[in-house]
């Protein structure tokens, strides 16, 4: 007989990934970002193989390359530990902000890419901080 941890993972979930852990007898993870990670892509779901083409010249065009960025779904942020993180980039609606980073707000990659102004607005962002 499984137990309900062994049906999430038998699914491919993460307890962290649950809204409540706690009902499955398990404690909140802590999320430890890689010390080198500086960029945190908070959207809900896998990039498509366009999009993660664009997201690597986005990340390229800010010095930054694909090991410094890790992804994660915005009801998994309240979990995440201490980190080294400089930017967070935020897609779709924010709940949880992390503080003390800079922070860019867009909306999914999948409609960046032939829409010039999402592109400009999200490049306005990355300026600002200059």
């Amino acid at each position: 007989m499984l137990t309900d941890i062994q049906r999430l993972q038998a699914m491919d979930l993460d307890v962290w990934q649950l809204r409540h852990p706690e009902i499955y007898g398990r404690e909140q993870e802590v999320i430890q970002l890689p010390d080198h990670c500086q960029l945190l892509l908070v959207f809900d779901h896998t990039l498509s193989d366009q999009d993660a083409w664009l997201f690597g010249n986005i990340l390229k065009s800010m010095k930054l390359n694909a090991e410094q960025a890790r992804q994660l779904p915005h009801a998994a942020l309240p979990a995440l530990g201490e980190h080294h993180l400089s930017w967070c980039w935020y897609i779709g609606s924010v709940e949880v902000i992390v503080d003390g980073v800079k922070s860019l707000y867009s909306q999914p990659l999948a409609q960046m890419h032939d829409n010039p102004a999402a592109k400009r607005d999200l490049w306005r962002q990355i300026c600002q901080y200059g």
